[in-house]
């Protein structure tokens, strides 16, 4: 009878060190905070960072951080127009669809415009 108790309390005390140990064992990893989404989808005009992560807009002069970084591949350095929802306590954008702003200039000396 002695021996069921003593090997009972021995599992007892493995199973507390165990668990123990485990919650020891967890790395202090920042936890993330819940970015609240726009419902409405936003337009903004701006140049694309030179590394594609991010967008400084014209308007504001505001800088946006890109979450999907893939949307973006080409465009970088870039004038674009950028449409997704915004995560505005975040400065974060969720890129729906992207259109290159190709400022083109005229010549007035060129053929089309002589009479």
């Amino acid at each position: 009878m002695k021996t069921l108790r003593l090997t009972a309390m021995g599992l007892i005390a493995l199973v507390a060190v165990s668990v123990a140990a485990q919650d020891m064992a967890k790395p202090d990893t920042p936890k993330k905070t819940a970015v609240s989404w726009s419902a409405k989808t936003f337009q903004l005009i701006g140049k694309v960072s030179d590394d594609g992560t991010s967008l400084v807009e014209e308007a504001t002069h505001r800088v946006w951080h890109i979450e999907n970084l893939s949307k973006l591949k080409g465009y970088e350095g870039q004038r674009a127009m950028l449409r997704g929802h915004l995560a505005l306590d975040a400065n974060i954008i969720q890129v729906l669809s992207i259109k290159s702003m190709v400022g083109y200039t005229t010549n007035w000396a060129d053929s089309a415009f002589r009479k």
